[in-house]
Parts: C-alpha cells; structure tokens; sequence
C-alpha cells in the first residue's frame, strides 16, 4: 500500500498523535531502492527533503502524490504482520450475510474472533447461525473463534479471572455494550492466540467487503511503518494504534434521489470537533483529528492489555486520553511496559456502506461519546501540556452543546460511562483454564474454535469447555438469553450501526 506522508505529528507528552495519511495506491510498485527498503516519512526517520528537487514528476504523474510524497509498504512486509494480526467482530443482530462478508474481507492470513450478542437464538440470523457461518468461513484453513457474550463461561473466566466489574449484577452475565464485546475480544485473543503480536476490530454492519480487506492491509501498514521508525530512532516497546477515516460515507438522499458520498458521519463530525480543539496547535483549531469515532482500528496487543475500555459507545473517543491517564495507574504484570503511546490516522480508499440509524441513536452515540471525555479530561498527564484552564473550558462547552441538541436537560451531566481495568491486571491464565482447550471444530452452546491446533494444549491437561465451563450449557437457550439482556439499561448498544460513520 502506498500512503500520502505523515508529515508534522504532535506530542502530548507520553501521546504522540500523527497526521492522517491518506491511501494512494493499494497495490503499488516499486520506484526506488530507499522507498522499499526505508520509506521516506516522518515514520521511518528519514527526511522527504533533498529528494524532491533532484527528481521530476513522471509523465502523467500526479505532482501531489509522486513517489517522493508517499511511502510505500509492500506485500512481504504487510504479509508478516498479517500473520500475527487477531481480527476481532464484535457484531449483535446483523444479518448472517453482511457479517459473512465482513469475514470474507478479513486475510485468511489474520485469525478471526466473532463476539456475537445477538438477542435470539434460532432463526436464519439467530447465533447459531452465526456460528455455523463462522465454521464454514474457516474451513479452507483459516484460524477462528466464536464466542457469545452472554455465555455464562465466559463470565464464570472473568470472575475466575478477577475482574467481576465486566458482569451484570443482576444476571451475572458480560454486560450488554460494545465495549465490552471488545474486551471479552482481547481476552480470547491473547488467551488463545498467545503469539499473535496485534488485535484489530472491524464493525460488523459492513457491506463491503472489499473495504474490509483495505482496512486489515492499513492495519498492517501502520505497524509496519512504526517499525521503521523505531528501528531508526532505537525506539523500544512503543504502543501503536492503527485508526481508520473511511473515504466517504454513502448515503441515500431522499430530496436529491441521489447517493452522496459524505466524508464524516453525524456523530464523528462531533467527536472530532471537540477532539481537534482539545489537541490543537497553538491554539489553532484545524481537523488534524479524524478518527474519534474509528471502529476500525487496531493496536499493538501488549497495548491492548494495558489499556482501560470504556463501556457502549464511549469506547472509541475514550482511547485518545487513555494514555494521558494511564501514568497513574499501576501495571502488575507489564512492568516494564511502554508509557509511550503513538497514534496513527490512516484515510482508505475504499468507502464505508452500512444501515441507517435514526437521530435518536445518533444523540446516544455522541453524548456517550463526549461523556468519556468530559468526566475524564482534568484527570489527563501533566506532562501532556495541555492547560487545565483550556480542558475546563473544553469541559463547559461539552455540556452546553449537550444541553441545546437534547443529549441532557436542566443540570443533568453528560453520561459517565463505565471504565473497565486494564487486562495486564486479569489473571488471565485462570481465565484460559475456565473455558478449557480449543477443542478445534466443536461448539459448546455460545463457544466454538475452528482451525485451532496447538500440541502445547493437548499436552497441557487443561480443562475441557465441555468439562468444566459448560455444565449450565445445555438449558441456557433463547428465553435465557433475552432475559439477561433485557436486565441492562442499554440493551441495543451493540445495534446493526456503526461507531465511526454515524
């Protein structure tokens, strides 16, 4: 893949934000020896400067993308990284054949985790269905996992695990939310894919399984490029997160009768407003961030342990201040973890094409989403140099824009959303022990692995699911499952929408 530079990144003190690239080329040649061995960006640490005067445009060449204005990142090196890249699908009640899709898109190289919540059991749609999909997807070789949320081993694994705070009091089952299908995400990933050096998470509402296929290569591009860069300043153990700005949103317009292909949803261009003034140079506000809402976006797994998850719709805007407060919070497990934290903005090529949602999901989406920020942004690093008067300021518009589009009324407070602990903390070896081997091809009533051979687990004597984690199994049906659901306030966070483009 090709990239437009990333030129002029801004540090906040253990949080380096970069400038969105932009994709130019998917499926590039070489132009020269340094651009596929090095790169030429700010990433790979050599300077775009000195090259251009030397060098004229070929014809036809567009002048603002020519080869001395990108950098390039080619199969062999995009394919390494796609080997140990998880894929995570947090999905609800999307029809099988849209998620079916999205894993089609997904490299038969990545491993693949779909975390349904899905309300029903049976049906063309219901999670068995999705569980069969999954299977199939994974016969020709690929590496998979199901798991739903609400399957009581899973929870019986956090508790075991000691994190009870991931549970619904009242039914003892994973809370209903996004955020918490992500987490329960990067729990199975690390428990069963031990080797595997990256998490992603693509939406499940997708339509267009090409753009999927951008999406994970655009993952594997950014960490690439992290990779030369640390190599070229002797960087060690830096967090990277990978976040993902469609090309455009299409949308049907009843007064035009036309599709427009919009560049923000609704709720990212409120996100990111509110973002982009908190991060802004010099004072200047510009729209240097475009990812507030990313849904896809990937990160370095050693990050994904150390990183707190927000709940419901939070849980992407809360990942741009996470490492602003993540100096103050205690690592048992990852002592000698990174406290730098690197964000990269990528623009793909391809658009994004999912449902419709309704205003009333959009309000939610949005005060969910300045909630993170409000409740959170005096508690930010110093070191990040940004001034306490400017972030109450910030904190006080939040609440006026709430106020006069309906989010909240009279002296209510944006949502406080819940804010789970960092993995690096869980036990998660515990947490493995519960729900047993991966029994490759065989599901256990909400748990299923395909593809899965590993010598070290028959070896290991660890539990089966069938053994331990499933003895309430076989009666937790459909009416079960509705009921758990209906026992939280957000029953439809994770709905057949997506994050970044409303």
């Amino acid at each position: 893949m090709r990239y437009t530079l990333p030129l002029g990144s801004r540090p906040f003190g253990p949080l380096c934000i970069m400038p969105q690239m932009e994709v130019v080329e998917l499926e590039p040649r070489p132009t020269n020896r340094d651009n596929r061995l090095y790169g030429a960006s700010e990433l790979s640490g050599l300077s775009r400067t000195g090259h251009q005067s030397q060098r004229r445009p070929q014809h036809n060449q567009d002048p603002d993308h020519d080869a001395e204005s990108t950098v390039a990142v080619f199969p062999d090196e995009l394919d390494r990284i796609l080997e140990k890249l998880v894929i995570v699908v947090p999905c609800k009640d999307e029809p099988v054949d849209v998620i079916r899709g999205v894993i089609a898109g997904i490299p038969s190289r990545c491993a693949v985790i779909l975390v349904s919540n899905c309300s029903h059991k049976h049906g063309e749609n219901g999670w068995e269905a999705q569980e069969r999909m999954l299977a199939g997807c994974c016969a020709w070789g690929r590496e998979g996992c199901f798991v739903h949320q609400q399957y009581p081993g899973a929870a019986m694994a956090f508790k075991e695990a000691g994190v009870p705070e991931i549970l619904d009091t009242a039914s003892g089952r994973i809370r209903n939310g996004k955020g918490e299908g992500m987490y329960l995400g990067i729990a199975m990933a690390k428990s069963y894919f031990p080797h595997h050096q990256y998490i992603g998470f693509i939406d499940a509402d997708n339509r267009i399984p090409g753009s999927v296929v951008e999406y994970c290569k655009a993952y594997a591009g950014g960490f690439a490029l992290a990779q030369r860069s640390a190599a070229k300043s002797g960087t060690e153990h830096e967090d990277v997160m990978v976040r993902i700005s469609w090309a455009s949103k299409p949308k049907y317009s009843a007064s035009t009768g036309r599709i427009e292909f919009v560049q923000q949803g609704r709720s990212s261009r409120i996100i990111n407003s509110f973002l982009n003034r908190l991060f802004a140079k010099a004072g200047q506000q510009d729209e240097f961030i475009t990812t507030g809402n990313a849904g896809e976006h990937a990160m370095t797994m050693e990050m994904a342990l150390k990183m707190r998850m927000a709940n419901g719709y939070a849980i992407e805007p809360f990942q741009y201040i996470e490492p602003l407060l993540r100096n103050k919070i205690p690592s048992a497990n990852l002592p000698n973890a990174s406290q730098t934290t690197r964000i990269v903005q990528i623009k793909t090529a391809n658009p994004h094409l999912h449902r419709e949602t309704g205003d009333e999901h959009i309000i939610k989406m949005w005060a969910a989403g300045l909630g993170a920020l409000y409740h959170h942004l005096l508690g930010v690093d110093s070191a990040s140099g940004l001034g306490t008067t400017t972030l109450a300021t910030l904190r006080k518009d939040m609440h006026r824009f709430a106020l006069q589009n309906g989010a909240i009324q009279g002296q209510e407070e944006l949502p406080r959303p819940n804010i789970y602990s960092s993995l690096d903390n869980a036990d998660l070896d515990s947490f493995r022990d519960v729900l047993g081997e991966p029994c490759s091809g065989h599901v256990y009533g909400g748990l299923g692995f395909y593809g899965l051979v590993d010598q070290a687990w028959a070896s290991s004597g660890t539990n089966s699911p069938a053994s331990q984690s499933t003895l309430e199994h076989d009666s937790w049906g459909e009416d079960d499952q509705r009921s758990s659901a209906s026992s939280e306030e957000e029953p439809e966070v994770l709905s057949d929408s997506s994050k970044q483009g409303e």
